[in-house]
């Protein structure tokens, strides 16, 4: 059964973390970057309002809007209402402010940003579930849906109230999937029951999954694999995914997701094995350090 973003290559460029020179992106080797993931053939690009202070958006449209034909990627942003507006109008215009940044003319998938806890009341309150949608039927939107930090009956509840949406971008990786804070695992499944593709962002939780501990335990199973690619994997072997984000930061770590999802493979079930050996390996650690994404 066909979904919503089931032909778009399953790794997506999160531009969250992009290179910096001090203060500034660095747009030289960020349009490196571009290059070889749009020659790769992956075409989701994902920013957002307030990724970099801005700058996030505004690399985008020197990196990639400038420089390649609007339908030739995918270009995602997200409207964080909880993050300053006190009124509607100003949480409206942040769409606007993203349009200018990235001079994009429309977004392919917009999302509602970090709903969950006490933030989606910010949306409820300036109107922006059906401001989204209005913008939507002038085709300034594409697709619209909702990024969500939060528990599954939450995620539940709000797909139940908003059904309107079409699709869910989620923290999923192997370290998360029966954590009882982050709920990996049971998010999907609430969204996948709701009949709702998955964005997955976090799949190696900010590079922890290319840390000790779980790094002998990879390199043991097999010295030729490099230590993301596990991750990436993991997230990408899921049912109704539209694509998985790696927030990628210098050109070696584009280089290296790019082979590992050009000719992408399911993991094995002996592979599943090895990662669940590596979730063992992270439950035992006594804390897990902040991905700093911003959320």
């Amino acid at each position: 059964m066909s979904y919503l973003g089931q032909e778009i290559p399953k790794l997506g460029f999160g531009l969250m973390r992009l290179p910096m020179l001090g203060e500034d992106v660095d747009i030289e080797q960020t349009k490196q970057m571009v290059d070889k993931f749009l020659e790769a053939g992956f075409t989701y690009f994902d920013t957002a309002y307030g990724y970099l202070g801005g700058k996030s958006e505004e690399a985008v449209k020197t990196a990639l809007v400038d420089r390649y034909p609007r339908e030739s990627f995918q270009l995602a942003t997200k409207l964080p209402a909880w993050a300053g507006p006190t009124t509607a109008e100003e949480a409206k215009a942040m769409l606007q402010t993203s349009l200018k940044r990235t001079g994009a003319g429309y977004f392919d998938f917009y999302l509602l940003h970090n709903c969950g806890d006490e933030r989606t009341a910010a949306f409820d309150k300036f109107g922006i579930w059906d401001y989204a949608l209005e913008q939507k039927e002038k085709g300034v939107l594409k697709h619209v849906g909702f990024s969500f930090h939060d528990k599954a009956d939450v995620l539940d509840e709000l797909l139940t109230k908003h059904p309107e949406m079409e699709f869910v971008q989620l923290q999923i990786n192997y370290a998360d999937w029966e954590d009882s804070s982050v709920q990996s695992r049971k998010c999907y499944e609430v969204a996948r029951k709701h009949g709702k593709p998955v964005i997955i962002m976090e799949p190696i939780k900010g590079g922890l999954l290319a840390t000790q501990p779980v790094a002998d335990i990879l390199q043991k199973a097999d010295p030729e694999k490099n230590l993301p690619s596990w991750a990436l994997r993991f997230a990408a072997s899921l049912d109704g995914i539209i694509t998985v984000l790696s927030g990628m930061s210098t050109l070696g770590q584009m280089e290296e997701n790019l082979a590992t999802m050009k000719n992408f493979q399911p993991l094995s079930q002996e592979e599943l094995e090895v990662i669940g050996q590596a979730r063992e390996a992270l439950s035992k650690v006594p804390s897990i350090p902040c991905t700093s994404c911003q959320y």
